[in-house]
């Protein structure tokens, strides 16, 4: 073999090894990119999750759910409009007056009802919509779900993503306030800020559990 055909030879083995490096960097780009995409798909989904109720969680065997919800008025006026939207077509409002801390005079509206999983997804949906409008006329909502069994606690909150912050254990009954992002509401418990309440009591399923946002207001 000549000097030539020997100088030949190397440039085209040079030639293939470039190609091959070019190729592997091709390639890893790809997996990398492919990889990014779907992390970030991944987490705009997570973010844009609904958090289920209890009777849509999978952790409790209840067909229904006693629903209570309470809008809260400190300044004592409620807005017409706020008054003609229902979370469901035959719900009633009670409205009542009483005295806050502060000297004022709060106005409320409450009303309770029993829901199956289908009212429950609409439920939150109108939940979400009503607290977002709240909040541009000062008032407040708050609304417990409860079922007549008692749930894993811990269970529940890890499924929706919540941050416990601050827990009791009284007997047999325990609870948690917690932290969701997911979740529009919420209020100031001593240094923290929860919106998110659970407090089960019994044993096994016997029993009863109360799913409070952003608190629990009523007596359990």
């Amino acid at each position: 073999m000549n000097a030539y055909q020997l100088g030949l030879q190397r440039r085209l083995h040079r030639s293939f090894a470039i190609l091959l490096v070019l190729c592997i960097l091709c390639v890893g780009f790809g997996i990398v990119t492919f990889h990014v995409k779907m992390s970030v798909r991944d987490t705009d989904v997570r973010s844009t999750t609904v958090v289920p109720l209890l009777l849509n969680s999978g952790v409790v065997q209840s067909k229904e759910a006693e629903v209570s919800i309470i809008l809260w008025f400190e300044e004592g006026n409620i807005p017409q409009d706020i008054m003609t939207k229902r979370p469901m077509e035959d719900w009633v409002w009670t409205s009542n007056s009483l005295a806050t801390r502060g000297g004022n005079t709060a106005v409320t509206l409450s009303g309770r009802h029993l829901v199956n999983k289908n009212e429950e997804n609409n439920l939150f949906t109108w939940y979400t919509t009503i607290a977002q409008e709240l909040t541009k006329v000062g008032g407040k909502i708050y609304i417990d779900e409860r079922v007549p069994q008692a749930i894993d606690v811990s269970a529940y909150l890890c499924q929706i993503n919540a941050l416990p912050a601050q827990c009791a254990l009284l007997g047999n009954m325990v609870s948690i306030a917690a932290y969701q992002t997911n979740i529009r509401t919420d209020v100031t418990a001593g240094k923290d800020r929860i919106n998110i309440q659970l407090l089960s009591r019994g044993k096994n399923t016997d029993g009863q559990s109360v799913l409070a946002m952003p608190a629990l207001l009523e007596e359990f």
